[in-house]
């Protein structure tokens, strides 16, 4: 039993019956921690215990000057037959009052009292809010019976600003004949101390610590779950991804979710009248609809690499055309025109993750919006290997996961490959990424005669099977008791 459980129930068993304060003040002990104390010994069934509501009363300065006479009242008793004309000098807190409690009219710029108001001053005055107020005044303090008698006019009195209200419980406690019985069996000299899970700085000034023994920890005792603030799965594997990169000796970069899609398609070797570009796949904008070009050579050498190799005529107005990006390598063609010449030492290695936004059907491995992870290597003389040497690292410090590698087709890279793992949980075979060595006519076109490898993921497949999920839509749910329960992304291997 605690010490404060074992004070109590002494204390009742002499007096019997007390409140929570009364009993506070004789064992030295805060009434609301005699309050918690006595709501569970009445659980137990060795107390029975009353709550009661009370309200502690103030009344303000204002309000003091109130208990002769309101302004309303004195409005009222002033009013001729004739009435009175309201102005700018009139009491508007007592035009405002009487109207509302029915006393008077306005009307014609003029306050006259009504049927209502003439009975009020045929009954002597007697007006509820004052009488209330009075009673406040000399109270100071009333249980919650007399409080909802008041209500009414209680609350027109705290709107006023007139009083201030306090509201506390109180418990009143007796002991019972179970609560008697279990005081002597813990207090017989036959049996143990009564046990004592807490030092409290009052046990210790007292002394009353000796009088317990000291409860033994269970070591093997369920514990309450606790859940503490982290970061959203997908955030949390950002930084997993991020750390690698980095790891590897790249640097980080970013770029803009709106672009031109110039930068978007055409820097990359799309033809403009490829379907990629069609509403099916990509969101263009109306507002603005379009965006301004970067510098007239470039836009030039990119028109010529397009009639070139293409052999169709190139728009600018559709080169202008704004976009939500549909991969992240668009920031690819910036940092290539960027870094491909002029750089210092070489290889530069950039890579960046961000949203990329795509018109897809959605299903379990395929969403409108989602992460991208994209990377460039440019230096001289780089090939396949290189980048394959590259993703297989990258990978490989994920975790030693089923993977593929094959050759594919992507407009920007010559030759292109695919990355690909096994989902065993849907049994099939997932992309994971894209990439190749850029196309020479992309980085003729962008100003450099170094050599390009580039590739791009999508992030949230790197995930939703790892995690247990069914799809990748269930990253975005927002279910708190799995975003609670999930394992920690940096924990485990992929």
């Amino acid at each position: 039993m605690l010490e404060i459980e074992t004070s109590i129930l002494a204390y009742l068993k002499a007096k019997h019956s007390s409140d929570s304060e009364e009993i506070g003040k004789e064992i030295g002990a805060e009434s609301s921690s005699v309050s918690s104390t006595l709501e569970s010994l009445a659980n137990e069934g060795f107390v029975k215990i009353e709550k009661k509501v009370f309200h502690e009363v103030s009344v303000t300065d204002e309000g003091r000057e109130y208990l002769e006479q309101f302004p309303e009242e004195k409005l009222v008793s002033n009013l001729g037959s004739d009435g009175i004309e309201v102005g700018s000098s009139t009491d508007k807190i007592a035009l405002m009052w009487a109207k509302k409690n029915g006393w008077i009219d306005i009307a014609g710029g003029r306050a006259r009292l009504t049927a209502g108001g003439r009975k009020f001053l045929s009954s002597g005055g007697e007006y509820a809010q004052r009488s209330v107020l009075k009673l406040l005044s000399e109270r100071k303090i009333i249980d919650d019976q007399d409080f909802l008698k008041n209500q009414e006019a209680i609350d027109a009195l705290q709107k006023r600003k007139l009083i201030r209200l306090r509201e506390y419980s109180k418990i009143s406690a007796s002991i019972t004949g179970s609560g008697i019985g279990y005081y002597d069996r813990e207090r017989a000299p036959s049996c143990e101390k009564a046990q004592l899970d807490q030092l409290t700085r009052q046990a210790i000034s007292s002394g009353a610590w000796r009088n317990f023994a000291f409860k033994k920890y269970d070591m093997g005792a369920e514990t309450p779950e606790v859940y503490p603030g982290r970061l959203h799965p997908v955030h949390e594997f950002i930084n997993v991804i991020r750390n690698i990169w980095m790891r590897m000796g790249f640097t980080e970069g970013s770029g803009h979710i709106i672009e031109p899609a110039f930068w978007n398609f055409d820097a990359l070797f799309s033809p403009q009248d490829h379907p990629t570009r069609d509403m099916q796949d990509t969101f263009f904008l109306s507002n603005p609809e379009r965006i301004n070009l970067p510098e007239k050579e470039l836009v030039e050498k990119v028109k010529e690499m397009h009639k070139k190799n293409w052999g169709r005529r190139w728009s600018a107005e559709t080169a202008a055309e704004a976009v939500l990006r549909t991969h992240t390598t668009s920031i690819s063609a910036h940092y290539i025109k960027e870094y491909g010449n002029g750089y210092g030492a070489y290889p530069a290695k950039l890579f960046y993750v961000g949203k990329v936004f795509r018109n897809e059907s959605i299903d379990y491995k395929h969403l409108a919006e989602l992460y991208q992870y994209d990377g460039i290597i440019i230096g001289d003389d780089l090939g396949l290997s290189e980048l394959i040497g590259t993703l297989k690292l990258f990978y490989s410090q994920l975790g030693g996961f089923k993977i593929k590698i094959k050759p594919s087709y992507f407009p920007f890279v010559e030759p292109g490959l695919e990355v690909e793992y096994f989902d065993s949980e849907h049994n099939d075979w997932i992309e994971l990424c894209g990439g190749g060595v850029i196309r020479k006519e992309i980085t003729e076109a962008l100003g450099t005669d170094k050599s390009v490898l580039a590739w791009g993921g999508g992030l949230d497949r790197l995930m939703f099977s790892r995690l247990g999920m069914e799809s990748l839509t269930d990253l975005y749910k927002n279910d708190v008791d799995w975003l609670r329960k999930r394992k920690m992304i940096a924990d485990f291997r992929l």
